[in-house]
């Protein structure tokens, strides 16, 4: 009986070893695509780390924002590519560690209809018709922290992309709304005359990968430099390449921890 276990065990060992490590590092990113185009885009990034550093990395697509809020609140995932606000809250919450980020930073400005009356700074907008999306989209997130009162606040019209908003202004069915620098210079070239930046938000950090504490620090550096390599360069163009941005830079954890109250108005965080 005892050959018999012992043997069982071998077998078993044998073929646990044979399969490589029973647990993948997950990487996951924000639901903004379909999953072929999300695949091309983070897939080919996981591929290339699995390749450059040794370790078992995949890429799970998350098919909607409550998923992927879910899996940022449990903090189920290992490797992340989102936002400052998402960032910063789970280096608070879960003591995970930026890694590399988009060059540059995000900058948004408030557009609003050319001439007229239109607002002229945030504090004008308080009981007004403010196009936005729904949370936790930064830029909504950036124009609620704006606002601490909330017997003071703009009403929202919920929207579903950046050109409903700018017929929207046009229309008079918003005041305006907040959007990232580079989407008002492509409306204001689609409507030219129509559009006006009333004001502009200080930048905030940029889009990065950010790496959960289970992650050794070893390992963390092979990602790091991996990244920031010319193979990573070529592994992560579709990516730089949809957000239009040339290169990727090392970030720390002190420039996004700040960003984690943008949350605090999300139930759960």
């Amino acid at each position: 009986m005892r050959r018999f276990i012992a043997l069982a065990l071998c077998l078993f060992c044998a073929s646990a070893w044979a399969a490589g490590p029973s647990k993948a590092y997950i990487m996951v990113a924000p639901p903004r695509q379909s999953q072929t185009q999300e695949q091309a885009v983070y897939g080919r990034i996981a591929q290339f780390l699995a390749q450059a550093t040794g370790a078992p990395i995949r890429f799970r697509y998350t098919s909607n924002w409550l998923t992927y809020m879910d899996r940022v609140h449990q903090n189920s995932a290992d490797i992340y590519f989102d936002g400052p606000s998402f960032i910063g809250w789970r280096i608070a919450r879960w003591h995970d560690h930026v890694a590399v980020a988009l060059s540059g930073h995000l900058k948004f400005v408030l557009v609003t209809k050319k001439g007229g009356h239109a607002p002229s700074k945030m504090s004008e907008l308080v009981g007004r018709r403010v196009c936005a999306f729904s949370p936790p989209n930064l830029g909504t997130l950036t124009l609620d922290a704006s606002f601490t009162n909330p017997s003071r606040r703009p009403y929202i019209v919920v929207i579903h992309s950046f050109p409903e908003a700018a017929r929207n202004i046009i229309d008079g069915n918003c005041v305006a709304a907040l959007e990232p620098l580079p989407v008002f210079k492509h409306q204001n070239a689609q409507f030219p005359g129509r559009l006006q930046v009333a004001g502009t938000i200080p930048g905030l950090p940029n889009q990065a990968f950010s790496l959960s504490d289970r992650i050794s620090p070893a390992l963390r550096q092979k990602i790091i430099a991996a990244l920031l390599s010319p193979a990573g360069r070529a592994a992560t163009k579709p990516l730089r390449d949809m957000f239009g941005h040339k290169q990727l830079v090392r970030v720390h954890d002190a420039a996004y921890l700040p960003y984690r109250k943008l949350l605090n108005s999300m139930v759960g965080f």
